[in-house]
């Protein structure tokens, strides 16, 4: 849907895919559908506000889980993960990748890491 590559959808983008999606054909529609989506009223629907309108609010068990998988990452209780947390709990020995020599622990350690950075690149435009 993003046809710009821009990584938010502008009302134009958001109108093209409800009709290319057979959802809606009526502008009138899209305006309002697109105003409830554009949840911080900027004229763009980013990804977490397209994400957050699909998915909903976590509830009160998966919150619990993430922050029960988060403390245990936080080795050190800082409250913030960084690379070495996540050494200390991510275990590559048994990547098919490692096992055949291929590839090193770190190499499969930080690929995991960029997936991080590119989702953030993406959620906050950078």
């Amino acid at each position: 849907m993003d046809d710009d590559g821009s990584s938010v959808l502008d009302k134009k983008e958001f109108g093209k895919a409800l009709k290319d999606y057979r959802i809606s054909q009526d502008p009138l529609e899209h305006q309002a559908i697109f105003e409830l989506y554009d949840t911080d009223k900027n004229g763009e629907i980013s990804y977490n506000e397209f994400l957050k309108a699909i998915v909903g609010d976590m509830n009160d068990f998966r919150k619990g889980l993430v922050i029960r998988a988060f403390n245990k990452i936080d080795k050190d209780g800082s409250g913030i993960l960084d690379v070495t947390d996540i050494r200390g709990t991510f275990n590559a020995k048994k990547h098919p990748d490692v096992m055949q020599g291929k590839r090193t622990e770190d190499d499969i350690l930080y690929e995991f890491l960029d997936t991080f950075e590119q989702h953030y690149a993406l959620t906050h435009g950078a």
